[in-house]
């Protein structure tokens, strides 16, 4: 039952204890197997896989302090260090094997419980590795982001029927939802689901109908989740992003901490935890959750600037609660201790030095240091400078100028920074949410409200009535993209009547405002037939 086969693959043991990689390498050259390496800790794992291309990873689920073997795999496939061709093992005791449901890019490809038997190590990994080869076209265009070419190889494996069938299916599933075709995506969950109750088929269709922004059935499939297994972190994760979306933050919190007790290590729950904190204005588990997600970033992938400037920004608003004293307070003293420990801490971004400076304006006027503030926000937008800073960069400045006053020019630079966006999704969907931020719940009822009469228009055929109302709706929600959409389809069918060019250069300006939007987003192919049409009206 050896491996000699295999004898090339490179293997990897991580485990902090030393007696458990001396015993597993043994076990592993015993099979034939000759490139086998261990490690101690993530960070020698993450260190070893920038040098070398490992094939297999046996990684206990424990490793002491930082990173547990969950959070390594999400981080090693987060910097694309392990490919998808290659094998992650979780080892771990019972108790911890079902911690982390996963999905196709953060899912282990298996679990060994300790104490690991040589016999069934051999079994797995004869079945693992068979199990790689047959996917390998697949995972090598998903390693090339060629999913396009993935899906119809997964086509090719379905139509085989062979054993593989249920991972093609799976992995899928999961390329229709990387690749916007959250249909698609929900049709093959619930196609899985009506045949067989798979946990990971439930939080796919759980996270497709959270793309989909059909939040109660999301909760629904998650809930069921939960009464199955109260410890699926994703499922406690997505469920408390979706109570943030509703605005019920009391839910998102209790959600967080949850996932928080069972993986207290990820630095991107901790930083939601902080944030929804302080939207329940409970300050205690604010600040304790802002300071472990400072902790975290010590070493973390996901740290980036933005966190410590919310941090600094936190213990700003602390400290004004006793302004008698907020220039002198330990949180002051912190906050702009924050603001320059970004420039070492991140010293390889792009514009580091710009945003600390920026990160400084704003807590000066947070303090009413205007004349501080107002200096260093020149020394960074200035006019032959202002090109040449990022995205980041200019959106850290939009909400430093808004802070000063400026909402012209905070709107300015964050169109600037959408341009330079252009290839970043999450990130454009940031910068909208950004420009939104002040829209309260009632506006945006109101706002609903208003285009639901303007459609009842439009379909009356009262043009000029539905330009009227929908134009109302603008003013309350500028950016809402369904909401421009429809507005430039009645001005184009009005125009159709009028032949007013009028109605045509609004509606260039109205495509312009929102030339943002996501190739993946719902609306974005009536986004790109709307223009088709003006272009087509403008011949």
């Amino acid at each position: 039952m050896a491996l000699e086969e295999y004898a090339k693959k490179r293997f990897l043991i991580v485990d902090k204890l030393d007696t458990f990689c001396f015993s597993t390498k043994k076990t592993l050259k015993e099979l034939g197997l000759k490139l086998v390496d261990t490690a101690n800790s993530a960070q020698k794992v993450i260190t070893g896989f920038e040098n070398i291309n490992y094939d297999v990873v046996l990684c206990n689920y424990d490793l002491g302090k930082g990173k547990n073997g969950q959070e390594l795999l999400e981080e090693l496939r987060y910097r694309k260090l392990l490919k998808f061709t290659g094998l992650f093992f979780i080892v771990s005791a019972e108790v911890e094997k079902d911690k982390v449901m996963g999905t196709v890019e953060n899912e282990p490809d298996g679990y060994l419980v300790k104490p690991v038997i040589p016999k069934d190590l051999i079994n797995r990994l004869k079945k693992s590795l068979k199990m790689k080869d047959a996917m390998r076209q697949i995972e090598a265009a998903i390693d090339e982001g060629d999913y396009l070419s993935a899906i119809q190889y997964c086509d090719r494996k379905i139509a085989e029927k062979d054993p593989y069938t249920s991972r093609a299916f799976k992995t899928k599933a999961w390329l229709y939802g990387k690749t916007g075709q959250l249909d698609l995506a929900k049709a093959i969950y619930e196609g899985i689901l009506s045949q067989q109750d798979y946990l990971w088929a439930e939080y796919g269709l759980a996270k497709t109908f959270f793309k989909l922004k059909d939040y109660p059935q999301a909760e629904s499939s998650l809930k069921r989740i939960l009464e199955k297994d109260p410890e699926q972190l994703e499922a406690l994760d997505l469920l408390a992003e979706i109570s943030k979306k509703q605005q019920n933050y009391v839910a998102a919190q209790a959600y967080l901490k949850k996932a928080i007790t069972l993986s207290p290590n990820a630095l991107l729950r901790q930083k939601e935890l902080a944030e929804v904190c302080v939207l329940n204005k409970d300050d205690k588990d604010a600040f304790e959750a802002f300071k472990k997600m400072h902790k975290l970033s010590e070493q973390s992938v996901y740290a980036k600037p933005e966190q410590y400037f919310d941090y600094a920004n936190f213990l700003i608003d602390q400290a004004k609660k006793h302004p008698e004293t907020a220039l002198n307070t330990s949180q002051t003293k912190q906050a702009f201790e924050l603001t320059e420990s970004i420039k070492k801490r991140f010293s390889t971004h792009p514009n580091i030095q710009d945003q600390s400076k920026l990160a400084t304006a704003h807590i000066h006027l947070s303090l009413g240091n205007e004349e501080e503030a107002q200096a260093l926000i020149d020394s960074v937008l200035k006019e032959e400078h202002i090109n040449d800073l990022d995205t980041r960069t200019l959106k850290i400045a939009s909400s430093v100028i808004k802070a000063s006053g400026n909402t012209k020019l905070a709107e300015q630079l964050l169109e600037k920074a959408a341009d330079k966006a252009e290839n970043d999704p999450s990130l454009i969907a940031e910068i909208y949410e950004q420009l939104n931020r002040d829209i309260t719940t009632e506006e945006r009822k109101e706002a609903a409200l208003k285009n639901k009469a303007g459609i009842q228009h439009y379909t009356n055929n009262e043009l000029e009535q539905a330009v009227a109302i929908l134009h109302q709706a603008l003013v309350i929600t500028p950016r809402h993209i369904s909401l421009n959409l429809n507005l430039i389809q009645v001005l184009l069918k009005l125009y159709k009547q009028t032949k007013d060019e009028f109605h045509l250069n609004e509606v260039n300006a109205l495509l312009k405002k929102i030339r943002h939007i996501p190739e993946d987003h719902k609306e974005h192919r009536r986004y790109q037939f709307l223009n088709k049409k003006l272009a087509n009206e403008r011949k």
